[in-house]
Order: structure tokens, then sequence, then C-alpha cells
């Protein structure tokens, strides 16, 4: 367990590192946790949590810890901070920090850096039969890239529906309710592909 001293708790982020919002809502719906969830779990107010997510506030370092301790993540995991200067940026296979979620029925896993600042994400889904993964609207302007690799899923943005089979690949707009569900008997397997749009 992380310990807080008494000088981190009123601690702020710098602001050139301080824009955590765009990660926690990306790490919060992938985990499929709404607002009200996380609050109860972390221990900080929906009020609060809606406000870092938007970038109105500067959060603490005791904030941002209770955060991360609630999702199971470092605090590095939480923040948009430059790039470093290695060449190579190896996920281990066994690192759980990058399994965001992980039940009977689904399990998303990234496959790019969670620190990393980028406007691109790479995702890893399995869905079993009659799983769904449902996610609330991104920021304006986002879409997904999707490659079935195995199975059958419905995919479902905002009021269109669509069906796709093993092989197929498929763009949508996430900026709205999206779901993706198992229709198949089987198990489904895709790789998916976040696009934020460039401010």
């Amino acid at each position: 367990m992380t310990k807080v001293n008494k000088h981190s708790e009123k601690k702020s982020f710098p602001r050139n590192i301080a824009r955590h919002g765009a990660r926690l809502k990306t790490l919060r719906s992938a985990r499929g946790l709404t607002l009200e969830q996380l609050s109860r779990m972390a221990g900080v107010s929906k009020a609060m949590l809606s406000q870092i997510e938007q970038d109105k506030v500067n959060p603490t370092v005791a904030v941002m810890l209770k955060i991360a301790a609630a999702m199971q993540l470092n605090i590095g995991d939480l923040i948009d901070s430059p790039a470093a200067e290695n060449i190579f940026r190896i996920i281990p296979a066994s690192d759980e920090r990058y399994t965001f979620r992980s039940d009977p029925l689904c399990t998303i896993r990234t496959l790019s850096p969670l620190s990393l600042e980028k406007s691109i994400e790479f995702y890893h889904l399995k869905l079993e039969a009659g799983g769904e993964l449902r996610s609330e609207p991104h920021f304006p302007g986002t879409e997904e890239f999707l490659h079935l690799t195995r199975g059958r899923l419905e995919i479902i943005s905002g009021d269109q529906t669509a069906e796709v089979k093993k092989g197929d690949s498929i763009h949508y707009r996430v900026d709205i309710t999206h779901t993706l569900r198992n229709t198949g008997k089987g198990p489904a397997e895709a790789y998916m592909i976040v696009r934020y749009k460039s401010e």
C-alpha cells in the first residue's frame, strides 16, 4: 500500500502535467465504472471526479493516490506526462495493470502504455457468448476502429447497429453511447484502436 505523508496531502501536480482528465475518463470507462461507482470506491466525491475528468481542477497528490488505489493502478498511470526518451516500451503480458476489466464474460486489456501522452490507444478485447461491453460517450470527435479475429459481434453506436464476423473490420463513432455485444455461440476476440480528435 502506498504511504502518503502529511506534506503530500495538499500538494498539487505542476500545471504542465496536470491534465489528467482524458486519461482518468478513458481508464474509468474501459473498466465499466460510473462516476458514482468510482466515487464510492475511492472515497472521492462524484463532483470532484467530474471536475478532474473535465480538467477544471488541479487535484492534490492525495486525491490522485486514492483514485489510483481504487483502480489498482500506480499514480503514474493516471498522469499524461511527456514520454520518456526510451526507444522501446515493452508491456509484459504478465503486467495486470494493463488489464482494465476481467470477469467471466469480458476481458479488455490495453496494448499501449498507460501514461504515454498520445491521441491513439490500442486494446485487445475478449467477449464470451452473451457478453457485452457498454461504454459512455468519449470526448467529441472520438472514433474507434475494430478488427474481429474470432466469433461474431454486434456493434451499436447511438441508434445505428451493425454486425461483424471473423475477419471483418469496422469504424464507428464513440463520442456517443456505444456497445459491443457477442451475438455468436462461442467466444469473440477483437483488436481495437481508439483515436481522439486532435485539439
